[in-house]
């Protein structure tokens, strides 16, 4: 199966790393559970990201909007790992509330996760992170549901991106 059938995907950035850190774009990113709370993360173990989260056991996943798609499509197009890719991003880093891996100011939520396990499906790893802590716009986000006039990121393929409209559908109202 090509797994193209399966987008539009919401695309996120990931942090990794301490001392130097790295930003990737990610597509395969889902949550796992509630209690605890859990999020995982597909990454190519060719990736250095993948080994920053291994080295350093702790990552953020960062929601952008489309007011930063050429960072996130530079995020993903580029390799920190003879660069320093954050330079040639426009993003600012921000000390994160519990982890030692930075956040990203531009994005509207900052998920900050601690390595628990990884799986080897392939040619990727699945990342699984135990979440502690959540930082969000509350503008953004009310009554749990977002504002989708925010504009969030769906990844087509390639360097084709979309984003949410302000057209909400209700199941039975369809």
């Amino acid at each position: 199966m090509d797994i193209r059938v399966l987008y539009p995907l919401r695309t996120y950035l990931v942090v990794s790393g301490v001392d130097k850190p790295n930003v990737m774009a990610a597509d395969w990113v889902t949550p796992l559970s509630f209690d605890p709370p859990l999020l995982g993360v597909s990454v190519s173990k060719k990736r250095y990201s993948y080994s920053l989260i291994k080295q350093f056991g702790e990552f953020v996943i960062a929601v952008p909007t489309a007011e930063i798609l050429e960072d996130v499509w530079k995020a993903g197009s580029l390799s920190g790992r003879n660069m320093d890719k954050i330079k040639a991003l426009s993003i600012t880093l921000m000390k994160s509330k519990v982890v030692s891996v930075p956040s990203i100011r531009e994005c509207i939520a900052n998920i900050e996760c601690r390595l628990l396990k990884e799986i080897d499906t392939g040619d990727h790893q699945f990342i699984i992170g135990k979440i502690e802590h959540v930082s969000y716009d509350k503008k953004v986000f009310h009554d749990d549901m977002p504002d989708l006039s925010v504009r969030f990121l769906l990844h087509l393929g390639r360097n084709k991106f979309t984003t949410t409209s302000s057209n909400m559908l209700t199941a039975g109202d369809v």
